[in-house]
């Protein structure tokens, strides 16, 4: 990546983090749902609703994370900042909501190593979106003997 970020391709590219948000939470209401309304599971099946479950909560963690990030992005966009500026406000705008320490000795992380982070959240949310989704497909899909 570039010395000079482009924050809007990396506001763009974390928005994408909206789908798998709001597709998890349907699929969080049925795993709810199949738990509290059918007697008769399986212990594997119930074992693969309550991993649904638990994704689903993951899940929902890396999102408000990645939405965070988002935010901060479209905060530097709104204030027309870049470069070192940019990151100096990022770890303020942390420090002010007592998300992050400020120590005048650590030097400024750079942006490539908050774009890495960033990207591993939203690949994180993603696969964990996917663990519930195949979770709760074989939950539904296993045998009720």
């Amino acid at each position: 990546m570039s010395a000079v970020p482009d924050l809007p391709m990396m506001h763009l590219l974390l928005r994408q983090g909206r789908l798998p948000a709001a597709l998890s939470l349907g699929l969080l209401l049925v795993a709810l749902l199949l738990l509290g309304i059918e007697p008769g599971l399986a212990m594997f099946a119930a074992g693969l609703l309550l991993l649904s479950l638990v994704a689903g909560v993951l899940q929902a963690y890396y999102a408000v994370r990645v939405q965070l990030d988002a935010s901060l992005l479209r905060l530097l966009q709104q204030e027309g900042l870049q470069g070192e500026d940019a990151a100096q406000r990022v770890d303020q705008a942390l420090h002010t909501a007592g998300l992050r320490r400020l120590d005048a000795q650590v030097p400024t992380r750079g942006w490539d190593t908050r774009w890495t982070g960033m990207r591993r959240l939203l690949m994180r949310q993603y696969a964990a979106a996917l663990l519930q989704f195949a979770a709760l497909l074989l939950a539904v899909l296993w045998p009720q003997t």
